[in-house]
C-alpha cells in the first residue's frame, strides 16, 4: 500500500481522481473541468509527476495516472 505523501494536498487526489476517470488528458482542458485555475492545476501537476503518481504522455504535457497514482487512489478509497 502506498501512502500520501507529506507534500499532497486535497486538491492533488481530486487531480488523480480526474485523471483516472478521462486519462490521458490536458492540463488546460483539466482545469476547466475541474473549475480551477490552469497556472494552478499545472504547478501541482508537476509536483505529481515529480512524484511519480502522474506521467507526461506527450511533449505537450498531457497526462496519465501511474501505478504509484493508482495505488495511492486505492488507499485513499479504502480510508
Amino acid at each position: 500500500m502506498i501512502e500520501r505523501p507529506d507534500w499532497m494536498r486535497p486538491v492533488d487526489v481530486d487531480i488523480l481522481v480526474a485523471l483516472q476517470r478521462t486519462q490521458p488528458e490536458y492540463i488546460p482542458i483539466l482545469a476547466n473541468r475541474m473549475g480551477m485555475h490552469l497556472p494552478y492545476v499545472e504547478r501541482r501537476c508537476e509536483l505529481l509527476a515529480d512524484g511519480e503518481l502522474i506521467t507526461a504522455v506527450t511533449g505537450e504535457v498531457v497526462y496519465r495516472l501511474t501505478s504509484d497514482g493508482e495505488a495511492l487512489l486505492a488507499a485513499e478509497s479504502s480510508r
